[in-house]
């Protein structure tokens, strides 16, 4: 959904038009560079960090991030896991 957003194009658009291959460098190129949402609320918990070092108060980045959906975030799990499998279901 996210590479939707940022490209501007629908999830249908996308199933036509991306191979899964392509679809796979999307995801390691998410995993190094993150192409969401979470990108600005990273940049934003570095501000507010820096904002408060400068005053002599210790804040860390993770206290710092916005946590959205509350006790859901915490458990970690790939959010693209069974992405290339459904694609693939859906193209069928």
């Amino acid at each position: 959904m996210s590479l939707a957003l940022r490209m501007g194009r629908t999830l249908s658009e996308l199933r036509q038009s991306m191979t899964a291959s392509e679809m796979l460098m999307w995801i390691e190129y998410d995993r190094i560079s993150p192409v969401g949402d979470i990108r600005g609320d990273i940049q934003a918990a570095q501000i507010v960090s820096a904002v408060y070092g400068s005053q002599g108060a210790k804040v860390p980045l993770s206290d710092a991030i916005l946590q959205w959906g509350g006790e859901e975030q915490q458990t970690e799990k790939d959010p693209f896991a069974g992405l290339e499998e459904a694609l693939t279901e859906a193209t069928k």
